[in-house]
């Protein structure tokens, strides 16, 4: 993120001004003044997918695809009366109208160079009494997908007809079982030999939709019908503009097309109004974002089923959510969190976890999403109704906290009876102190290290960038890595140019010295991209690769037991001691101006406290506290035995038979997939884990550094272009640094 300059800050100031007239109201849940409140319904381990619901009954299928139905009664599933559908053999999808008649999809499948083909089959439609109205012969048809995933959405029905997905045509069946026309998909169907997404989709008032996910870009079209042709055309997305569609979730239904997006609000389009409309926000319901299928069973009562991930398993739960006012509801004080573009699963829960378990507080995540996201949060944190929480993910912490815009939580870590400094790992609570104020405390954490083939770079950690500039020497031809210009100017050199070429107690820098010349030369001919960031090119034999290390496996694949041939080396330091980068998660602070300071810190203490210890045994990171991580080794060194009436079973020399811990796989520095299967860690494992942390530099990213560097690529696409000459571009580039390094001593 971009450093805000001081006209940024004076356009601001304006700005504040006038949503700081307006006075602070208090915050309500809800939307348009209805909220949907969730009750938990008792399930089985058992329980199907792709669930449907019409004429009194919820529907679903098993994992061998025969079909199951329960009654509704008051609008909530009779789970123990479920009982599969008699007369009915194996079938690919189903779908079932408000009246009961019910459609079916069955076809031959086999198994074709990795995919699965279908053919032949048919089309029957039942009435709400069982009997057959007719079939529709699907003889001679072929078809082929990836996969069958649980809701393969190839049937849709709406206006008395039903539409099938065949190929590159979607069938559109009439009320007597006829064939009414065909629409073509060919051009918008996903590219051959990618499995992206493809589902007929349920709306109201007999429409259907068509999702295809083509190019990694997903699209809604409506499929309509004129003079008896049937075509696909693309939908109005008033009222999603600016979301980013690739994620999110879209469900059909009779009651109308659903989405759910990553703002955390389900959304329902409304044909009439040609817009998407608001309909719930999840974090009112306490609940995820991410149900796998909603089904409706009335106008104000619709069912969410969830997967969820606890305990090294997967379960599921599912939720009847009925609509009401907000002033049927348990007043509450109302919190607010901001993210901005993003928040984490793990944070998503713990909210959840904290409402419900809260008497006092509620929490309702609010997204900023892209740039005009972050001044309006900037705006919002600087006003009279400001929010609560602010998630830290992907700001730049150092210029909130520069500007004391968020709480020191250090006086509340002292005054806390559930924690204390001590508990955190050294260097974490540091990384976020700005001008002596304790910004954010992130939950966990991750290492980041460089890699390198032992017989070109050594057996011992530690290097410095003359010595990785040697490496090149010494292996002519080889790129570093197939990454960018910029990403490596950031990760390899970054700290390097700002201690060689910038003073900043003189404000001086010397972009157009033969030293930074030549590194910036040298750069250029071992990156795998010489524009943009984030790509990543195909290189040959590359010399480093790029390590995370979040979890005890990954420490194991990539450092302790990599093999003879691969060495954990960092990243470059000044002096060639040991340095790895750190990555943290979750941090999250407290605005300055925020009305309920009090509500807030509960939630960062039971976030910290009760959350961590419930997961931080399936968390995709290590632990920021002390005691969690000591629990994490000590279960890592404990060795699990192969146990036979109770005893543990012995190899042929006596030895107790130790069970594999970890299993999976990951990419090696060759470029090639390894899979693994990994025992217990010794102590010295262990202990040469906690060496790399120790040796990990958490600092935040500094917004004046990147910027530098962002600067430099810039500037330095004009000479790979061969645009400009090395001098031209390098005298920019001291211009441009020179002033910003003024604009900030």
């Amino acid at each position: 993120m971009k450093k805000m300059t001081v006209c940024n800050w004076i356009i601001l100031a304006a700005i504040v001004l006038v949503f700081s007239a307006c006075g602070k109201e208090e915050r309500q849940r809800g939307i348009d003044g209805c909220l949907y409140e969730s009750e938990l319904l008792p399930v089985t381990e058992s329980l199907g997918s792709n669930f449907k619901a019409g004429g009194g009954w919820l529907y679903y299928m098993d994992i061998d695809f025969y079909l199951y139905r329960m009654p509704l009664e008051g609008d909530a599933p009779q789970w123990e009366k479920s009982a599969r559908v008699q007369g009915l053999d194996k079938i690919q999808d189903y779908t079932v109208d408000s009246d009961g008649a019910l459609c079916c999809f069955n076809a031959d499948t086999n198994w074709e160079d990795g995919k699965i083909e279908l053919s032949g089959g048919a089309v029957t439609k039942y009435g709400a009494d069982g009997s057959e109205v007719y079939r529709f012969s699907l003889e001679g048809r072929k078809d082929t997908c990836s996969s069958l995933p649980s809701a393969p959405g190839f049937l849709a029905a709406g206006g008395g007809r039903v539409f099938l997905r065949s190929g590159d045509a979607i069938l559109v069946i009439d009320r007597e079982g006829k064939l009414l026309c065909e629409a073509d998909i060919s051009t918008i169907r996903p590219d051959d030999g990618y499995s992206g997404e493809e589902r007929l989709l349920e709306g109201a008032d007999g429409r259907v939709y068509y999702l295809s996910q083509a190019s990694g870009w997903r699209n809604i079209y409506e499929l309509v019908e004129e003079g008896g042709i049937c075509r696909p055309q693309a939908m109005n997305r008033k009222g999603l503009e600016g979301k980013d569609l690739t994620g999110g979730y879209f469900y059909g239904s009779p009651q109308g097309l659903l989405y759910s997006g990553k703002d955390g609000i389900l959304y329902r389009y409304s044909a009439r109004e040609g817009a998407w409309q608001a309909l719930l926000r999840w974090s009112d319901s306490n609940l995820w974002q991410d149900a796998v299928t909603l089904a409706w069973t009335s106008e104000d009562k619709l069912l969410a089923f969830f997967s969820r991930y606890e305990g090294g398993d997967y379960h599921n739960e599912v939720y009847l959510l009925e609509r009401k006012t907000s002033g049927e509801i348990p007043e509450k004080e109302e919190l607010s969190m901001a993210c901005w573009d993003m928040y984490s699963d793990e944070l998503e829960d713990a909210v959840i976890r904290f409402n419900r378990a809260s008497d006092r507080y509620h929490i309702t995540i609010e997204l900023y999403e892209g740039e005009e996201g972050n001044v309006r949060l900037d705006a919002d944190l600087v006003s009279s109704d400001a929010p609560d929480l602010l998630n830290l993910s992907n700001l730049d912490v150092a210029k909130y906290g520069g500007k004391q815009v968020l709480e020191d939580l250090s006086v509340y870590l002292e005054g806390s009876t559930k924690l204390s400094p001590g508990d955190f790992q050294e260097g974490i609570l540091e990384s976020y102190t700005v001008g002596g104020r304790l910004v954010g405390i992130p939950s966990g954490f991750a290492c980041l290290t460089l890699l390198g083939h032992t017989s070109e770079v050594g057996s011992e950690a530690g290097w410095t960038l003359a010595d990785i500039r040697g490496l090149t020497e010494k292996y002519p031809g080889r790129k570093l890595n197939g990454r960018s210009f910029h990403s490596n100017m950031e990760d390899i050199c970054g700290d390097y140019i700002m201690n060689t070429f910038i003073d900043w107690e003189k404000g001086e820098c010397s972009f157009e010295s033969e030293e930074f010349r030549s590194l910036m030369q040298w750069l250029g001919d071992h990156s795998g991209i010489l524009t943009g960031y984030y790509g990543v090119a195909e290189v040959e034999n590359p010399l480093v690769g790029t390590a995370i290390v979040r979890k005890i496996h990954d420490f194991f694949s990539y450092v302790s037991r990599s093999g003879e041939n691969v060495t954990s080396m960092g990243y470059p330091s000044m002096d060639g001691s040991p340095l790895y980068h750190g990555m943290c998660f979750n941090a999250v602070g407290i605005p300055a101006k925020s009305g309920h300071r009090e509500g807030a810190w509960e939630f960062i203490e039971y976030f910290l406290s009760e959350e961590a210890e419930r997961t931080w045994e399936s968390a995709y990171y290590f632990p920021s506290r002390r005691d969690l991580l000591d629990k994490m080794l000590g279960d890592a060194m404990t060795p699990e035995y192969q146990m036979t009436d109770g005893e543990a079973r012995t190899d042929s020399e006596g030895n107790p038979e130790e069970k594999w811990k970890w299993g999976g796989s990951y990419w090696n520095l060759d470029g090639e997939l390894v899979e693994y299967l990994y025992t217990s860690a010794a102590r010295e494992e262990a202990d040469a884990l906690r060496d790399m942390i120790a040796h990990t530099d958490f600092s935040l990213k500094d917004g004046v550094q990147e910027d530098i560097i962002a600067i430099i690529a810039e500037e330095a696409e004009s000479y790979f272009n061969g645009d400009k000459s090395l001098e031209e571009v390098t005298k920019v580039m001291q211009n441009r640094v020179g002033t910003l390094v003024q604009e900030n001593l």
